[in-house]
């Protein structure tokens, strides 16, 4: 396998699994979606998801638009013939115009039969009573004005502006907390589904970092997901499927061999959380939520090593819709926690957290004294795993 040089230490090398770990910590500390281009393998060991992206406005009709007129065309003016009409700003449907089969009496239409217009008709392709009509009859109206989700009858909507549209998933009826740019934004309410929905057009074009971050019903806090991707100018720009993973607690930080330990959290409704042991994906548990988002299952530690361990969740509506993973939590399977040892707290401020990884990160594979948490002679996983369950962050 490949190696990272460190400079910073002349003729030492450091593993990239140990790299690995290091992105293991940021799947702690939050969870980045980028949507520009990344390396694809940097990211494969955290984070799996479903996020969607659609421009109304780049004339292209993307996956949940019904029609996409380009930049600046998306008006939803009227249209006086069928092949006239005029896209919406938001991309889902369009204007009013001759042929929706809506009498459209503020612009003059004297009559719509839909698709039936036509030379053959009483009604012309341009919504004008045709000469088999005696003019001296009373007004007529010819058309029918069904109901139509993409219609707006008499009414042209305003000229597109910027304007970004969020939609996601968290938690049953909690506090989605946004912020644009590390800047707190808004904060919307999910649904008893879990739906979160927010649209802004106070914002600039060009590369914005949108996060998203929630309470469970119990008080747990979410991972911080963050979304990176390009605003279109006079577009709407739509992002779609935007996950919070599921909330994980444990009952017990430290458990003896064989004992059970329930593992439980929260998550959309009707979905299958998927929990991972350490890295082990091969053979992951499932449990299924409920419809108040509430998911949990036992683990019988008699199948797992004596030793430090971690969890963490993802969750899957379908085969092809998948969060990224939510917190790692760890726990301690054995009748007694390691004893003596440096402290994981490196730098001496009373937390575990990244400023105290950095500094165990220059004494990786090394005999180091104050990094050999376990006092086995060497500086490795082990030692990572310690300060793993120290974590305070």
């Amino acid at each position: 396998m490949g190696t990272h040089r460190d400079d910073t230490n002349a003729g030492r090398t450091v593993p990239w699994r140990y790299i690995y770990a290091l992105l293991g910590i940021a799947c702690v500390i939050g969870v980045v979606v980028y949507v520009v281009r990344q390396p694809p393998q940097a990211l494969a060991d955290i984070l799996q998801t479903s996020i969607t992206i659609s421009i109304c406005g780049n004339g292209q009709v993307d996956p949940g638009e019904a029609c996409d007129d380009g930049i600046g065309n998306n008006v939803g003016s009227y249209g006086s013939t069928t092949a006239q009409r005029v896209c919406l700003p938001d991309c889902s449907g369009y204007g009013p115009y001759c042929g929706d089969g809506v009498l459209q009496v503020r612009f003059n239409e004297q009559c719509d039969e839909g698709t039936a217009n036509g030379p053959t008709s009483l009604c012309s392709a341009t919504c004008v009573s045709q000469p088999a009509v005696p003019a001296s009859s009373p007004p007529q109206v010819l058309g029918n004005i069904p109901s139509r989700s993409d219609v707006s009858p008499g009414v042209i909507s305003a000229a597109a502006q910027t304007q970004v549209v969020l939609r996601g998933k968290a938690y049953p009826n909690s506090d989605v907390h946004i912020l644009l740019d590390g800047v707190a934004a808004s904060i919307v309410r999910a649904d008893s589904n879990a739906d979160f929905l927010y649209s802004t057009t106070d914002v600039t074009p060009g590369t914005a970092t949108f996060s998203f971050w929630a309470n469970d019903s119990g008080g747990a806090t979410s991972v911080t997901t963050s979304v990176v991707f390009d605003i279109v100018q006079s577009a709407v720009t739509s992002v779609n499927n935007i996950f919070l993973p599921p909330t994980l607690s444990v009952s017990a930080r430290q458990i003896a061999p064989g004992g059970l330990l329930t593992v439980s959290g929260q998550s959309v409704p009707s979905a299958t959380v998927i929990i991972n042991l350490d890295k082990d994906t091969s053979d992951a548990l499932a449990a299924a939520v409920d419809h108040s988002g509430t998911w949990a299952l036992q683990l019988d530690t008699s199948s797992i090593t004596q030793g430090f361990h971690s969890a963490k969740a993802s969750f899957e509506l379908a085969s092809s819709s998948r969060s990224g993973f939510g917190k790692s939590v760890n726990f301690f399977v054995g009748n007694q926690l390691p004893k003596g040892g440096p402290s994981p707290d490196m730098n001496g401020d009373g937390k575990v957290n990244l400023v105290d990884f950095s500094i165990f990160l220059l004494s990786w594979g090394t005999h180091d004294v104050r990094a050999d948490f376990n006092e086995d002679g060497t500086v490795n996983l082990a030692d990572f795993s310690i300060m793993l369950f120290n974590w305070t962050g």
